[in-house]
């Protein structure tokens, strides 16, 4: 009985073996064409993101390859679970293949004895590696290959994304800014942010009307608040160069309106919507005016340079009639510079044209009443002929000459209308005319 047992459990397990082989095939069958299309669409699909621009590792691919080869398993299980054989099955094909005449049934049912084992067990089924394995390395070779295969990006994938023109200007501006040290960084990522709220909605609406209009009213704003700073900051340093060089040539009315103009700047400066740069404004707020002889000439020289070349800095963001800067031959302050004139403070009146104050224009225009006279001859009429017409062109006047016109005086009295000697025939006896439709109807509602 033990061995009945023993060949039971041998030959059973046997039936499994062949079982599992015959069903794994079925399901090789089914998998093969699943496999080969789930490599050309990978393929294709990574040849079309690289084409596009972007970076895969082979890393990336491993969440993609498990949820692939679930699906594809799934459908080919069931697709092939109809061909799949059970353990019986397997025993009549291992019978048939020994020819043991049904024993293995037989036995299987219990109505006889299990047979000996042979010495060589064959079910007369063989795995063909090629042919299984061919699928799996096309799909393999159609990943890596898409993976590795140098190619060019698509021009529409590299072409740079075209943002509206106020993004980019104001983008620079404030770049310019920090660097300039015009303003903190905390103010420029707040504007940034502004800019990036507009940049954050979908691309088709950039370019809209909405999307313009609001980037057109923010970029104004910046360039307006830029350009008033930027006048402060320069209206403050004509002022302190002022007071520093000619502070001595300059009138007590003079002197004071320089330093409601250096207090409205400062005053400009820290109630303006940007944050300006915190080192720069405590080195403004420090300055007396009236006492600049506490600070040295190196540092007031310093600050005043800083002032400059911010201002121009802000210029350049928001162009416009500046002032210029006193002694720089630009704008209308240097002829203070170079000392001519006065500052309307009443010394010095002439009749010769006055220079204007730094806030208050050029003074008087540059031509001016005298008591001479100048005589240029205009009271001399002479004619200008020129006999050459090699060069006349249509409408040119050739000549002028008083005349008049010829009136024919004789006298024409009434007389009587001839008589005619041909009446006419037919239908030319009647006077005809033609009329519109619109007058034919007028008529007819005139004349009834």
């Amino acid at each position: 009985m033990k061995d009945q047992a023993t060949l039971s459990s041998h030959w059973h397990l046997l039936a499994r073996r062949t079982a599992w082989k015959v069903n794994a095939a079925w399901l090789m069958e089914k998998l093969t064409p699943l496999l080969l299309g789930a490599g050309v669409f990978g393929f294709a699909g990574i040849i079309w993101l690289r084409s596009r621009g972007a970076t895969i590792q082979p890393t990336h691919l491993w969440p993609w390859l498990l949820g692939a080869a679930v699906i594809t398993l799934t459908v080919s299980y069931l697709l092939a679970r109809r061909q799949f054989i059970s353990k019986n099955a397997a025993l009549v094909r291992i019978e048939s293949q020994l020819h043991l005449h049904n024993a293995l049934t037989v036995a299987h049912l219990g109505r006889g004895d299990w047979p000996e084992m042979p010495s060589k067990l064959e079910d007369g089924l063989t795995w063909r590696w090629s042919r299984v394995s061919g699928p799996f390395a096309v799909c393999s070779a159609c990943l890596l290959s898409a993976l590795y295969l140098p190619i060019t990006p698509d021009a529409e994938a590299v072409m740079l994304t075209v943002e509206p023109q106020a993004w980019q200007q104001m983008d620079q501006w404030l770049k310019k800014l920090e660097e300039e040290k015009i303003i903190t960084p905390e103010e420029k990522d707040q504007q940034q942010a502004k800019i990036d709220a507009l940049r954050d909605q979908a691309q088709e609406k950039w370019f809209s009307h909405e999307s313009l209009n609001a980037s057109d009213t923010l970029k104004e704003q910046l360039q307006r608040e830029i350009g008033k700073t930027s006048r402060d900051m320069a209206n403050a340093e004509r002022a302190l160069n002022a007071l520093q060089n000619y502070g001595d040539k300059l009138s007590e009315q003079a002197k004071d309106q320089l330093l409601k103009e250096f207090s409205e700047a400062l005053e400009g400066m820290k109630s303006s919507t940007l944050e300006l740069d915190p080192k720069l404004m405590q080195e403004l707020s420090q300055i007396d005016p009236k006492n600049l002889k506490s600070l040295s000439q190196e540092q007031l020289n310093q600050l005043r340079e800083s002032l400059k070349n911010k201002s121009k800095t802000g210029e350049g963001m928001s162009p416009g009639q500046g002032k210029g800067f006193l002694g720089d031959g630009e704008g209308e302050d240097d002829l203070l510079a170079e000392g001519q004139g006065g500052r309307g403070d009443g010394e010095g009146e002439g009749d010769q044209p006055g220079n204007g104050g730094i806030s208050r224009g050029p003074g008087t225009a540059p031509l001016t009443l005298s008591k001479e006279e100048n005589d240029f001859g205009t009271d001399k009429i002479e004619g200008v002929t020129n006999e050459d017409m090699s060069r006349a062109q249509l409408g040119t006047t050739l000549s002028l000459q008083d005349g008049k016109h010829e009136v024919d005086k004789t006298t024409v009295a009434p007389t009587a209308a001839g008589s005619t000697k041909n009446q006419g025939q037919g239908g030319q006896q009647v006077w005809r005319e033609s009329l519109t439709p619109e007058e034919k109807a007028v008529l007819k509602r005139v004349f009834k």
